[in-house]
């Protein structure tokens, strides 16, 4: 992998550089001009491409929370905790998805993996697997089983930022090696994937912060937003945090494999809507609440239209670090939006012309909590 990754990257050099050393500060300077003037005439001229409106078309997507936080009541994890533990003994995949086709949902995003670095494939690359669980099986497999059985598209999570591996600590260039070659399995075992979400970017992202950066550990709280300091933010990343995650030959690299598939990287909730360039798709992370969105950003010195994905989760009941509802399972938790509460979100995507990605936290057995099930297949009722 680790050949045929630097062969890409030789091969795709040209590209990779031009977009890696063009003058930032003239773009973001450029951004902020073009943002100020943007107007109904101008925004009909910048459209999205037909892979994002394919994907806009989607409209409301399940998000599925599943992994080794799963089966010891966490959250987040620090990658120690032993595979073991993880044995889903009526785990239903046609479950999750006939419950997504009745709620109306046309596609699923499952964590494939969390910061933790459990996967729920048994990789090659790594020893810290469904593969090392009584489980012994292949979520992921599963699910695009399913997923293609009710007709509805699929789309993977993947934390770029993985505890488990202390190479990541220690040897970064190994780890990106390692990290590619987790994506090419991603992105060659399971079909057609309509989105890949990438998460936990701020590892590497030292700098650019408006609060110190342990506040971001977990769900930020609210900063005052506005477009100068998006374009900050954005400048920031592109100093620092894009470099070392080598984004721009990531993403090409990601369509290289599946030119059609649209890729997101989590601004976290401290930054819901700002586009980590490069990308094709913007994140809002708890982002129920947006009044307006800003649909066209420069990029490269060239205007163009990244559709906004809103994402929030069944839970309402949080801790400290997550008050506003769990992502992942937890058996004390039976807290749950409400259907209207779900139909005003929809109305709110449909009104930005934005995706609602909902999540729901699989059981330790494998299936959706009933109070979710009862409440998605009362949404069209």
């Amino acid at each position: 992998m680790t050949i045929n990754r630097r062969k890409f990257l030789r091969n795709a050099g040209m590209a990779g550089l031009a977009a890696a050393t063009l003058p930032l500060h003239r773009n973001l300077a450029a951004a902020s001009h073009h943002a100020a003037q943007v107007n109904a005439a101008k925004d009909a001229d910048v459209q999205p491409n037909p892979a994002q409106r394919a994907w806009m078309d989607l409209g409301f997507g399940m998000f599925i929370h599943f992994g080794i936080n799963t089966f010891y009541d966490k959250e987040w994890s620090d990658g120690t905790l032993d595979p073991m533990g993880f044995n889903p003994t009526q785990i239903d995949t046609d479950q999750w998805c006939s419950v997504a086709k009745e709620a109306g949902m046309k596609y699923v995003v499952i964590t494939t993996k969390h910061h933790d670095g459990f996967a729920l494939w048994p990789s090659k690359h790594s020893k810290y697997t469904v593969a090392q669980s009584p489980f012994k099986g292949d979520v992921l497999a599963l699910l695009a089983n399913s997923a293609q059985k009710y007709g509805l598209k699929l789309g993977f999570y993947y934390s770029i930022w993985d505890a488990h591996d202390p190479r990541m600590e220690n040897d970064w260039w190994a780890f990106m090696d390692f990290t590619y070659a987790q994506v090419e399995e991603l992105l060659t075992g399971y079909g057609e994937i309509v989105e890949l979400w990438l998460d936990g970017f701020w590892r590497r992202q030292r700098h650019g912060w408006e609060k110190q950066l342990e506040m971001i550990d977990g769900e930020a709280g609210f900063q005052e937003k506005n477009l100068q300091r998006d374009l900050d933010f954005i400048q920031a990343w592109r100093n620092e945090g894009a470099y070392w995650w080598q984004m721009d030959y990531f993403y090409q690299f990601v369509k290289s494999l599946q030119p059609n598939c649209l890729m997101m990287n989590n601004s976290t909730t401290a930054y819901p809507g700002v586009p980590l360039h490069p990308v094709d798709i913007r994140t809002g992370e708890k982002y129920t609440d947006v009044v307006s969105d800003q649909k066209i950003w420069n990029w490269l010195g060239q205007d163009i239209y990244l559709p906004l994905q809103i994402e929030t989760t069944m839970s309402t009941q949080g801790n400290e670090r997550f008050p506003t509802g769990n992502w992942f399972w937890h058996d004390w938790d039976h807290s749950v939006l409400t259907v209207e509460e779900i139909r005003k979100m929809l109305q709110t995507a449909s009104r930005l012309q934005a995706n609602l990605l909902l999540n729901v936290g699989i059981s330790d057995k494998g299936l959706l909590r009933e109070v979710d099930k009862t409440t998605l297949t009362s949404l069209r009722k």
